[in-house]
């Protein structure tokens, strides 16, 4: 079984209960600081700073913009650029040359 731990988003404390629901989503209440939120886990998030930062990449944005667009640390994008850097050479591979399928 995976554990998340949510941590209050005003003082860092993981000293959290529930406290109702909005929108389906359970809220929290920081025993700390008293400060309420629905905290979300920030795997999803993560994901799509991530999908964004490789769309910037596809349109050739240079790095520290993307850094400051996106809020993605440099190293994190530098990473990304390296893994995505390969996989445009494979499609180029993988589609037919122009004319080559016409009979």
């Amino acid at each position: 079984m995976i554990q998340t731990t949510i941590c209050c988003g005003k003082c860092g404390s993981t000293a959290l209960r529930k406290n109702g629901h909005s929108k389906g989503k359970a809220k929290y209440l920081c025993t700390a600081c008293r400060h309420q939120a629905v905290f979300t886990p920030a795997a999803p998030r993560k994901a799509a700073q991530y999908a964004q930062v490789e769309k910037l990449l596809v349109e050739r944005v240079s790095q520290r913009a993307i850094v400051r667009l996106t809020g993605v640390s440099r190293m994190t994008v530098a990473k990304l650029a390296k893994k995505s850097a390969g996989q445009p050479a494979l499609a180029a591979q993988a589609k037919p040359a122009p004319g080559a399928g016409v009979g």
